[in-house]
């Protein structure tokens, strides 16, 4: 029923109301005038009587033309559930495709996250790796500066070993060359001195036998003691200078001074 409908009829019922009110009151006009004065119960029965019977009624129109809207869903829900309960008891070929297509959405899912794990394990693989090989090239690093700092420390110890064993030799030749050149001051100072006594010898042995000689250029021993001696004994006279002067041998040299004995 539309809204014309529903105007309609309020329209037509309410004269109808209006024509049994207006009646209604000429026939109560007319019985009051004709009967004497009711109780006063009875006036309050009309009112009631009046109450639930028109305006009650009334209301009730008026509601359902102006105010109330039936609700399509009460009507629609039922066809719904209906269709929905014929689908589920009998699945068309939409639906399964609809489920198998939900079903290969799933696995795809499923294989998509199976693959971001996979993916997410490498790169986690990769980085414990990567943190794994800078770990090991920092302790190699380390390891290498701790080497090359003992064999730093080795070296500056060599070094200052190898220096105070060269200063040591160092003083050991310096004491070694002043031993020598005392050995040799020691030894010359002896040697003068051997020198010296046999000089003093020499002079005490001329100074005993008064004669001493000076040889000259080109001369030797057996001739100065043929000169000296004759010729006869002057084998012996060579001996006897050998003697005098501690010679080894018949070699002199110019200039040389021979105690003559």
């Amino acid at each position: 029923m539309g809204n014309y409908s529903y105007h309609e009829s309020i329209e037509k019922n309410r004269q109808e109301v209006s024509a049994d009110k207006n009646s209604a009151l000429s026939r109560a006009a007319q019985r009051q005038a004709q009967k004497p004065k009711a109780k006063k119960s009875k006036s309050l029965l009309m009112p009631t009587l009046f109450f639930i019977f028109i305006l009650i009624p009334v209301s009730l129109l008026i509601y359902v033309a102006f105010l109330f809207e039936p609700d399509d869903s009460l009507t629609a829900k039922p066809a719904e559930n209906e269709v929905s309960f014929e689908m589920n008891s009998q699945p068309s070929s939409t639906s399964v495709a609809v489920a198998d297509e939900e079903k290969e959405q799933q696995e795809q899912v499923k294989k998509d996250k199976v693959a971001a794990e996979e993916e997410q394990a490498k790169k986690d693989k990769v980085a414990a790796e990567k943190e794994a090989a800078e770990q090991a090239e920092a302790d190699a690093v380390a390891k290498a500066e701790a080497k090359a700092k003992v064999d730093a420390e080795a070296d500056a110890e060599a070094d200052a070993a190898a220096a105070q064993a060269q200063e040591k030799a160092e003083a050991e030749a310096k004491a070694e060359a002043k031993a020598e050149a005392q050995a040799v001051a020691d030894a010359q100072s002896k040697k003068e001195a051997k020198a010296k006594a046999e000089a003093e010898k020499k002079e005490e042995a001329s100074s005993a036998s008064g004669k001493t000689y000076v040889v000259q250029s080109s001369e030797t021993l057996y001739r100065i003691a043929v000169n000296n001696y004759g010729a006869a004994g002057a084998a012996a006279a060579v001996e006897k200078i050998k003697q005098a002067n501690g010679l080894s041998s018949n070699s002199i040299s110019p200039g040389q001074s021979l105690i003559l004995p």
